[in-house]
């Protein structure tokens, strides 16, 4: 029996929520199931479920192994997709969601590019600061600011990004310049909170010294690309990813500040559930995204 098979039992018996549902949606008798599973475990050396006659709960080993084996299950769907894409053009309506600024700045270039070289592939990107429901609202795939933590979903890492604090030439002339995370407390703090509160969490850092601050903001929205336009207007200072203002740093309406402490970088992942791991347009659009320079592939 290959190594792959109990990974993929264990995996069902996590999804399923037990031994004898997961014999169920395998076709399998519940002795096998249990028998591979404890097949596993003496291989892995490590006990991955504690289970009673009401309940089952993962161990650490348990999941970690699960957070691997799933990534890995949906990277060899994904690969095998790819290689039948290329015998069966793939075709159809591909549904992609991602916050707004991500989308228009990066996600959006390659999705021009990506329908013209697969002309039978439509896509309708839905850019939303809310964090979607992928499965309940139909999402082929999405893009998030944070990993994945459902087991019927699988992420792979897209990019990281470096973040700055900015403000705008005339709002540091008036206020001056803070040169230490303690130094916003006077300052005015433009936020992008989706809570409707007008505060959020600023982690900054400078080598191995970190500063997490609670920031009371004077603005706030669900809209995450207003504090930009507040900025541009003078009104205070704001985090936010590089390539969300280096235009506006290239033309001087912006300035970082604090250079010496930098925020915390964003890591964003491109999502989809495990069910539709074997699709052929989504591995084909997940397999050029991926790839390298694939997010800033300009159109051809």
């Amino acid at each position: 029996m290959r190594d792959s098979d109990e990974m993929e039992i264990f995996v069902e018996i996590v999804r399923q929520g037990g031994l004898s549902a997961a014999a169920r949606h395998l076709g399998l008798a519940p002795s096998v199931v249990s028998e591979r599973l404890s097949r596993l475990e003496r291989r892995l050396g490590a006990r991955l479920l504690v289970r009673t006659t009401r309940r089952q709960t993962l161990t650490e080993a348990g999941r970690i192994y699960l957070d691997e084996a799933a990534a890995i299950m949906a990277a060899t769907a994904e690969m095998e997709a790819r290689v039948r894409a290329t015998v069966s053009a793939p075709g159809g309506m591909l549904r992609v969601t991602a916050p707004v600024p991500f989308g228009r700045i990066r996600l959006a270039p390659f999705v021009a590019g990506f329908v013209r070289r697969h002309p039978d592939i439509r896509v309708h990107l839905a850019l939303e600061d809310r964090m979607t429901d992928i499965v309940g609202e139909g999402y082929d795939i999405a893009i998030r600011a944070a990993p994945v933590v459902d087991t019927t979903l699988t992420g792979r890492r897209l990019m990281e990004s470096r973040r700055v604090l900015v403000a705008s030439p005339d709002y540091l002339v008036r206020h001056g310049r803070p040169d230490t995370p303690g130094d916003l407390a006077r300052h005015a703090c433009l936020v992008a909170n989706m809570t409707g509160q007008c505060r959020g969490e600023w982690r900054f850092g400078r080598g191995k010294d970190v500063r997490i601050l609670r920031v009371d903001g004077v603005l706030a929205s669900s809209h995450s690309e207003l504090p930009v336009h507040w900025a541009l207007d003078g009104l205070g200072l704001t985090q936010k990813s590089l390539w969300e203002v280096e235009d506006h740093l290239r033309a001087g309406r912006l300035e970082t500040v604090m250079e010496a402490w930098e925020p915390d970088p964003v890591t964003f992942y491109a999502i989809h559930t495990v069910s539709t791991a074997q699709s052929h347009k989504i591995a084909l659009f997940m397999g050029e995204l991926l790839q390298p320079g694939g997010i800033d592939r300009a159109p051809s």
